[in-house]
């Protein structure tokens, strides 16, 4: 069972990091577009093509949104793949010790008692970051698929 939930980790932080990386990938290419909107904005400005300068603030602060989003995306990514890599450890660190016929230290253990720290609170927040940030995502997503097209 161990060796099978090692596989099993193996393959989902396989899946973590390249969902991070198409997040990091994502976010550089939305930070661009706020660079290239604000540019555009100002370019407008000097000129006093003001219809211009206008649809320009607009797609810099829907930019804006993006890269703030992205970046929370991130972060929660970053989180799970921690949490993920620390799972995988632990439970390689039992198979190892299942498979030499040794007890695996008693303190290293899930909800021993010496473990005290604030991990179910952390958990908790990143759980309620997790959901936020989805949430955020579906309804960016829903934005996109009801903007009008031009």
């Amino acid at each position: 069972m161990l060796r099978e939930a090692l596989l099993e980790f193996k393959v989902g932080i396989g899946q973590l990091q390249e969902g991070l990386r198409r997040t990091e990938a994502e976010l550089a290419r939305a930070r661009d577009e706020v660079t290239v909107y604000t540019r555009r904005g100002v370019m407008a400005a000097d000129i006093g093509d003001e219809e211009t300068r206008v649809v320009a603030e607009e797609f810099l602060a829907k930019s804006r949104e993006r890269v703030d989003l992205l970046e929370r995306k991130v972060v929660v990514q970053r989180d799970e793949l921690f949490l993920a890599e620390r799972d995988y450890a632990v439970t390689r660190e039992r198979f190892q010790s299942a498979r030499l016929g040794v007890n695996p230290p008693a303190d290293r253990g899930e909800g021993s008692l010496d473990d005290d720290s604030m991990a179910p609170s952390d958990q908790f927040q990143l759980d309620q970051r997790a959901r936020e940030a989805a949430v955020d995502a579906q309804l960016e997503m829903l934005k996109q698929k009801l903007k009008p097209r031009s």
